[in-house]
């Protein structure tokens, strides 16, 4: 398949999945958790402690360098303690998602590490920036930046092909993966919007996942997604000064403006991210299983 293929069929075959990914039992309650302000510990800890298996994960995640506790953490009610619930709560959602998207339902040229590398990047940065902005509530900004993306992660399992194709072609052509996506008329965005409405997430969170490209095209929440967008934004550099990714296009100036961030902080913001780097690298091997 070339980019040359006709947009309009891609775009049509979007709309003409019938079967999109349903969520996990654990990823559904979870995110259901997502929609109260008042999530408990017992909450949490009644949702993760049945499975053996993100239980090891969650405690391998809070016993690494990312943290840096002294003393060991062997119980997930003291991981929820020392963490909080909201960052035990992202964090499973975050391993239950890379198990249920394993690596061999995905498209072959899909990178499910480096997947979770940007967004556990771009959910620190937009963190970051929460902590410095008063009207945002940081630790959303941190959720909206974990699952910004996750519309590739089901382009790269619904799509395959397409998905191959617009890897390929960005590499030989080095140019961005969200522009060649917008060239052939299938986009993780779309595809993002699609599974926010159909797992049934908030209004806030489906327009992140639609318009942190195009955050200006966002309607209600065009804030939290020029937050999304510069938070993404930083991400792209750091993998570019490593060598993994094109020099990302700086956003326009209405999207700082619309997040209450000045151009001049950027390089603090970078510095912050690329000292967390290993950490952040580390903390993806975690998640999806490869440590």
């Amino acid at each position: 398949m070339d980019t040359q293929v006709c947009t309009s069929d891609l775009a049509q075959k979007i709309h003409e999945i019938k079967y999109f990914p349903v969520p996990n039992n654990i990823v559904l309650n979870l995110f259901r958790t997502i929609s109260s302000k008042d999530c408990t510990f017992n909450e949490i800890s009644s949702i993760v402690e049945p499975d053996a298996s993100l239980c090891a994960q969650l405690l391998r995640v809070a016993n690494s360098a990312y943290f840096g506790f002294r003393g060991k953490v062997n119980t997930i009610e003291k991981a929820i303690m020392l963490i909080g619930v909201d960052e035990v709560r992202n964090l499973s959602l975050a391993i239950s998602l890379a198990n249920q998207f394993k690596s061999d339902v995905l498209a072959k040229s899909f990178d499910l590490k480096r997947f979770w590398i940007h967004n556990l990047m771009a959910s620190f940065c937009a963190r970051e920036i929460g902590t410095k902005v008063p009207y945002f509530d940081a630790d959303e900004l941190y959720l909206m930046g974990l699952l910004h993306d996750i519309g590739r992660l089901a382009m790269a399992q619904l799509l395959p092909d397409e998905f191959n194709m617009i890897h390929n072609a960005s590499r030989k052509r080095c140019i961005h993966l969200w522009e060649l996506e917008k060239q052939i008329g299938v986009t993780h965005t779309e595809i993002g919007r699609i599974l926010a409405d159909r797992w049934g997430l908030s209004e806030q969170m489906a327009e992140v996942l639609e318009f942190h490209h195009e955050p200006l095209n966002s309607k209600k929440f065009s804030r939290e997604c020029s937050v999304i967008a510069i938070a993404a934004h930083l991400a792209k550099m750091v993998e570019a000064a490593g060598g993994d990714g094109l020099e990302p296009k700086l956003p326009d100036t209405k999207v700082f403006l619309l997040a209450g961030v000045e151009v001049q902080q950027m390089d603090l913001f970078y510095e912050k991210a690329i000292r967390l780097k290993d950490e952040i690298v580390a903390l993806a091997d975690i998640i999806v299983g490869q440590s």
